[in-house]
């Protein structure tokens, strides 16, 4: 039989311990540098921060959400005159801002006054007293009952009878239309300067239709034209109307 070879043993330990580590063939990777932040992306940083500054603003009530302060009223101060002028007025207006600022403002307002006219002088004669009714019997008795009478006199600055002057009665009486004159000193039954208007049948209840009014020779009036009232009564025919200067 033949001698059969003897394996050859591999000694493991001793090529484990001689083994050395092969070089590696990659190229060893550098470290990255940090990226840096883009455009966009500072667009957007500020877009944050906005949006956190106005929501801010919202809730504090700052900048122009800042609640208003109530504004005083205007006040006016108008000057007048007494002259028909226009006459500017002065309005002072405070206006409270956020700055708290006060704004001065004046406006020209146009203000119109009138001058009262004065008062014009009363005429140079008018009536002493109150007309008086009574019977014709006790100055003219032979007229009657069918007769109105109406006279009276005139007296100056000084109680002096006045003569040379008009009394005009006018009006309508019972239908008839009544447009008479006569002077004083006509009738001296009444005094130096009496006057007497007589009027046939119109005896008759009357108020404001029948006037007299004391005038010059030319017609210019002297006094205010009086209304006379009358009355359906025989113990009334007679009506007294006398006059005295005034001025």
């Amino acid at each position: 039989m033949r001698n059969q070879p003897n394996p050859r043993k591999f000694n493991q330990s001793k090529q484990h311990g001689s083994r050395q580590p092969l070089p590696s063939m990659a190229t060893p990777r550098r470290p990255e540098p940090p990226s840096k932040m883009g455009f966009l992306g500072f667009i957007l940083i500020l877009g944050i921060l906005a949006g956190l500054v106005w929501l801010l603003m919202l809730i504090f009530g700052w900048g122009p959400y800042q609640a208003d302060a109530p504004t005083p009223t205007s006040t006016q101060i108008v000057i007048q005159t007494t002259e028909n002028t226009l006459t500017p007025s002065l309005t002072v207006t405070h206006t409270i801002s956020p700055s708290n600022t006060a704004t001065l403002t004046q406006t020209l307002t146009p203000t119109l006054t009138f001058t009262p006219e004065p008062t014009p002088e009363p005429m140079p004669f008018q009536l002493k007293g109150e007309p008086e009714a009574m019977s014709s019997d006790l100055i003219r008795p032979g007229l009657g009952c069918d007769w109105l009478v109406i006279a009276g006199q005139v007296w100056d600055l000084q109680e002096a009878p006045v003569t040379d002057l008009s009394l005009h009665l006018y009006g309508e009486l019972g239908g008839y239309q009544i447009d008479m004159v006569i002077m004083t000193g006509s009738a001296l039954a009444y005094g130096e300067s009496g006057f007497e208007f007589t009027l046939e049948n119109l005896v008759i209840d009357s108020v404001d239709s029948l006037f007299i009014q004391l005038v010059d020779t030319n017609g210019i009036p002297l006094s205010e034209p009086y209304p006379i009232q009358t009355y359906d009564d025989c113990q009334k025919n007679l009506i007294l109307v006398n006059f005295h200067q005034v001025r």
